[in-house]
């Protein structure tokens, strides 16, 4: 026996189910633990309008935290979805969703 199919037959061994050959497409998104900041415009029941300095495509789904004002312990965190985008003035005006 070769040295390949000793090492083959070891990690055969140690795989607690067996794998299947599978050769298809596939889709993925790559999530950063990067924060960016922007300003909240305007908040409604079921969303926000934001001045972001990135442009985000519709769909894009974010974790936002923010504060209102006058409240004890007002701290808001949601997650949002990118409804539209303009650009105004080098900047993006973002209109968001809440997620129920």
């Amino acid at each position: 026996m070769s040295e390949a199919e000793a090492n083959a037959d070891d990690s055969a061994e140690r795989r607690t189910s067996k794998r299947e050959a599978l050769i298809t497409d596939l889709t993925y998104t790559v999530i950063q633990p990067v924060s960016q900041s922007g300003l909240i415009k305007d908040i409604s029941h079921g969303g926000l309008c934001l001045l972001l300095g990135e442009s985000l495509p519709a769909g894009t789904i974010l974790n936002v935290e923010f504060d209102l004002s006058g409240e004890d312990g007002g701290r808001i965190k949601a997650l949002v979805k990118v409804m539209w985008q303009k650009q105004k003035d080098g900047k993006f005006v973002t209109g968001v969703k809440f997620f129920a």
